[in-house]
């Protein structure tokens, strides 16, 4: 959700613009006698003030990393006045490239425009970064998520409201006087009159002042396209969503221990969009499946011990302890929708669950969340370079 918010944010001038300037920060800090300069810096600060204690490091903004733009504006905003010393202190060097660009640096930083978009970018992923996080999740509820993306989108709309734009102007403001910037308000621009001819009658012109510009063309136009790619994006699937989120594991759980029937129009929508599936059937083979999927579990592992150690009188006692280390197992096992395609599969129950079985094949083939691939990626990468070391 944050890489399409920060794409979305790219339609809006100030904020791209923001970015822009907030990336080439970022890789002019990179440089490790910078860095060095910033972490010295971060420790001065912290003898005076013990809750800013953590050293934080300026990570690169990547166009594939979801949480990396909002990590680095969190180190910007934590650590501003540290960042503004480093620049102070880099605009001395000697070498006249990092001292020109440092001043370059330094002089957008405390521009009270930076300040302003620094705080309503970072109020933004403050809201969408949990569910974000939640989506790249690798145990994911679809109608749980679908919870969360309406709550974003609800904290959204209510963030679009003038009392809301005047708090973060406030708050920008007091930001700006605390740390003892040159800018503390928006800049008026100069107001040109047109010159009034002989016998015209023009009528008074209407200004607006900055404060109504930056509300406008930048706070209500960055929500109202973030809100409005929200519901693009996720209302279209929502119905296929909900039926999928039935075939998670613990759905699956939930339904064998309730005694109330499956909702009457569950999996129409996925019948729709697997033609194979019938609707009807695919209804029975679940709650068949879902009152053995803690046994099947189970047998795919061995447990610990076959037999009680204690001695044993009735068929009722022998139950209840085999059932115990069922439960143990099934803690340890059914986790994710791949776990129940693999069950399937390794019991050849796909002639029992024809039509279940159509339903994980779409579930598992179509992935819901780039996270594993990132991660299946990243595990590659690290051991492609542990051979070459």
């Amino acid at each position: 959700m944050n890489l399409v918010i920060v794409d979305t944010l790219n339609k809006v001038t100030d904020i791209r613009n923001f970015f822009g300037e907030l990336q080439s920060l970022v890789a002019f800090m990179r440089v490790k006698k910078r860095t060095s300069t910033f972490y010295e810096c971060q420790k001065k600060l912290n003898v005076r003030d013990k809750e800013k204690c953590r050293i934080r490091k300026l990570k690169n903004v990547s166009d594939t990393r979801w949480t990396s733009h909002d990590r680095v504006i969190s180190v910007v905003h934590d650590k501003y006045d540290a960042l503004r010393d480093t620049l102070k202190i880099l605009c001395t060097s000697e070498d006249r490239v990092t001292s020109s660009n440092a001043r370059i640096f330094l002089k957008i930083i405390s521009s009270f425009n930076f300040i302003l978009v620094l705080k309503l970018v970072r109020e933004i992923f403050l809201i969408t970064t949990p569910t974000s996080c939640y989506l790249q999740s690798k145990n994911l509820d679809f109608i749980q998520a679908l919870r969360l993306i309406d709550k974003t989108k609800q904290l959204l709309e209510a963030l679009r409201s003038d009392e809301q734009f005047y708090d973060l102007v406030k708050d920008a403001k007091k930001f700006a006087m605390d740390n003892n910037l040159p800018e503390t308000h928006f800049k008026e621009s100069r107001i040109h009159i047109r010159k009034k001819m002989p016998g015209e009658q023009v009528n008074k012109e209407i200004t607006t002042s900055m404060s109504e510009k930056f509300k406008i063309d930048t706070y209500f136009m960055a929500l109202d396209q973030i809100i409005s790619s929200i519901t693009n994006r996720y209302d279209g699937a929502r119905e296929i969503l909900k039926d999928l989120a039935l075939l998670s594991p613990n759905r699956l759980m939930d339904v064998a221990k309730s005694k109330n029937e499956l909702p009457t129009d569950s999996f129409v929508h996925l019948s729709h969009w697997i033609k194979d599936i019938h609707l009807e059937k695919i209804k029975k083979e679940y709650i068949v499946f879902s009152k053995n999927i803690t046994e099947l579990i189970s047998g795919m592992t061995l447990p610990a011990k076959l037999h009680s150690d204690s001695s044993l009188n009735t068929g009722d006692i022998i139950y209840s302890d085999e059932e115990c280390v069922i439960d143990k197992n099934t803690k340890n096992n059914c986790t994710t929708a791949m776990d129940i395609m693999n069950l399937i599969s390794s019991y050849d129950l796909k002639q029992a669950f024809p039509n279940l079985y159509l339903a994980y094949k779409g579930l598992c083939t179509i992935p819901t969340t780039s996270a594993s691939a990132e991660r299946s990626f990243s595990k590659v990468l690290i051991n492609i370079l542990g051979k070459t070391n």
